[in-house]
């Protein structure tokens, strides 16, 4: 077996990383470690399965010299073959630190970089190409690289691995929740952030309202934009009809996508989108931005719109609501490729061979 460290800034409902790390673990492939940088995570987080180790750096922030050198420490202790580095300023210093060492590194690119700041890309770029390989979560987000990282990078380092969903976990859930809404809903799943473009789906909405008085849009997640997103909805006059859950658990998030018609999301870029295959997973028709990921990873059975056309979103939603049959129809073709492609298991596969042949170099 391969001992994997896998550094992640926190762990919280929506820490694809970790939840790849304990399938890894569960199907007894690897000895995994995951490290948090900031506090240990809440108990309802983590996963009970007494095959993977948690530990935490315990970081006031990402600048915490004494955490940096406690990671020191375990890479010079721990006797691991193989470090798994995920976000941009914890990962890039993380890589600088183990380069000196005897371990195989692989960094996981989450999203595309066109939507990273200069600062990100100063400090991603340097430390990326010592990586020895670099997974990107879709071929979106591969090309998104900036010209001068490709120069910098080995193609044949790289590879895709798609993220992954806990179908089993997302069946019983749905399973036991699904029930019928009072009226057609709309769900949305995201962090409330500038490049989900709620603003979009809110000026949508009003039309979709107009159409169909009894529509409810439902928005799950956080984000700095909440402040701005609600009060949006309150000067378009829909804030009755737009409901805010908050960041809430995965099962919560399940138990949305099992009242819901259908899901939506106009997002200007994105690095995969577990939130859209969960909802295909679940059977929910899906209406997202016309833009290359979506087109890759939702594919045929999506209906696209331009996430700069409010009145294209409106329509593409309202004909869905209105279209039981064609829904329908559309909820088994996503069901089915969210299921023949993107199963957490199969994800947890692909990183745990990429781990062995990683540890293999040193051998």
């Amino acid at each position: 077996m391969v001992n994997v460290l896998v550094l992640v800034n926190d762990i919280s409902p929506s820490t694809i990383p970790f939840e790849i790390a304990t399938q890894i673990a569960t199907q007894r492939a690897h000895n995994i470690t995951v490290m948090t940088f900031y506090d240990m995570p809440e108990d309802q987080y983590v996963n009970s399965n007494e095959s993977i180790k948690i530990q935490s750096l315990g970081a006031d922030s990402r600048f915490d010299p004494s955490a940096w050198r406690r990671f020191h420490q375990e890479l010079r202790t721990g006797e691991y073959d193989v470090l798994h580095t995920h976000h941009n300023y914890t990962g890039s210093v993380a890589r600088a630190i183990a380069s000196v060492k005897n371990i195989s590194i692989v960094n996981t690119e989450h999203r595309q970089h066109s939507s990273y700041t200069m600062l990100q890309n100063l400090i991603n770029t340097p430390t990326l190409p010592l990586a020895d390989k670099i997974v990107f979560n879709s071929e979106a987000t591969q090309n998104s690289l900036k010209w001068y990282e490709r120069i910098l990078l080995d193609s044949e380092k790289m590879s895709v691995v798609y993220n992954g969903v806990d179908l089993a976990r997302l069946s019983s859930t749905v399973k036991t929740a699904r029930e019928n809404s009072a009226s057609p809903t709309v769900l949305s799943v995201g962090r409330l952030v500038p490049v989900k473009n709620y603003a979009t789906i809110l000026e949508a909405f009003v039309m979709v309202r107009e159409r169909i008085p009894d529509a409810t849009l439902i928005l799950v997640g956080d984000g700095p934009e909440r402040q701005k997103i609600e009060t949006q909805a309150t000067t378009l006059g829909i804030a009755d009809a737009v409901k805010f859950r908050g960041k809430i658990s995965r099962d919560e998030v399940y138990r949305e996508l099992a009242s819901a018609d259908l899901f939506t999301i106009s997002s200007y870029a994105e690095g995969f989108c577990v939130a859209a295959v969960e909802a295909m997973a679940a059977g929910l028709p899906v209406v997202v931005s016309d833009i290359d990921v979506f087109h890759e990873v939702v594919g045929n059975p999506g209906v696209f719109a331009n996430p700069n056309s409010p009145t294209e979103f409106a329509n593409k939603i309202t004909e869905l609501l209105n279209n039981t049959e064609k829904r329908r129809k559309i909820s088994q073709q996503v069901k089915c490729r969210a299921r023949s492609k993107f199963s957490l298991e199969r994800t947890a596969q692909e990183y745990a061979s990429i781990y062995k042949e990683m540890a293999s170099q040193f051998y």
